[in-house]
């Protein structure tokens, strides 16, 4: 078997194992666990990035005019 055969055939078979794992996942991880794994995932980033603080409103310059 030559290279490109043999790429082939690694490549076809990591398809199937990560396939194989998305179907299992999805039949074996329950919606709750996902939904607390991504509630905790926005608690972290909003721990990490707090929302900007509100900037004051602009200065009116018309009066110089």
């Amino acid at each position: 078997m030559n290279a490109a055969g043999r790429l082939g055939a690694y490549a076809a078979g990591l398809a199937v194992v990560f396939a194989g794992s998305f179907a299992a996942g999805g039949a074996l991880v329950p919606d709750e666990t996902v939904s607390a794994w991504i509630q905790q995932a926005e608690e972290l980033r909003m721990d990490q990035h707090p929302a900007p603080a509100e900037s004051p409103e602009p200065a009116d310059t018309d009066d110089d005019l």
